[in-house]
């Protein structure tokens, strides 16, 4: 450890991008050190410096840690931009890849995801790649989910190809602002859960 942020938080941050669970551990560990010292000594106490709040909710976010995060308490802190709506977008999200099984509280956190990624969206003014992503990963999800369980977040009436082509316009918005973006492996566990809990979805809706 050094007495210098940006070189503690770049560390913490590559580690996190090397993954693993040795790597995420270490990146934690990293984060949850800043976070102490710039709360003063105080332990676990919001530091209010956003690239460290966001940083530890991030790998929390990649270990699965969900009630880490929601200690976090992200959203009394009132972080200016969109990083912090993407984030908690990305948290609802990710959770809700690990269900085996459709369920009411499966359907509330895909409902928190959308609410999530479209407040991202508007704060970034359609700017930033990422968040028009976000907002695509949950609409391609709502496209195959059961419309029983739609009714509970006011969707009344089958949207299924509604919900497919805003995913496919968003993506497509997403691409044109970063092309190499088209070019990632996009391997990560999450995504192959992901595409898990589409075939789920779909196989519900039979």
């Amino acid at each position: 450890p050094c007495n210098d942020k940006d070189i503690e938080l770049a560390m913490g941050m590559h580690l996190q991008v090397m993954g693993d669970t040795a790597n995420l551990r270490a990146a934690r560990n990293i984060f949850t050190r800043l976070r102490t010292w710039a709360a003063g000594g105080q332990v676990n106490t919001p530091c209010r410096d956003q690239g460290i709040e966001l940083g530890l909710a991030s790998v929390f976010v990649d270990m699965g840690e969900w009630e880490q995060f929601d200690r976090l308490q992200l959203e009394k802190q009132l972080f200016p931009g969109f990083e912090t709506c993407l984030c908690f977008s990305v948290r609802c999200f990710r959770e809700l890849t690990e269900a085996k099984d459709i369920l009411p509280a499966h359907t509330t956190l895909l409902g928190k995801a959308l609410h999530w990624a479209v407040l991202a969206v508007e704060r970034s003014e359609r700017t930033s790649a990422s968040c028009l992503s976000q907002l695509a990963h949950c609409f391609r999800l709502l496209s195959v989910w059961p419309q029983l369980r739609l009714q509970t977040l006011g969707i009344e009436e089958k949207m299924e190809y509604e919900f497919r082509d805003k995913a496919e316009l968003l993506f497509s918005l997403a691409n044109e602002l970063e092309p190499h973006r088209q070019e990632l492996k996009k391997d990560e566990i999450w995504r192959v859960k992901e595409r898990q809990l589409r075939v789920i979805a779909k196989q519900t809706c039979l």
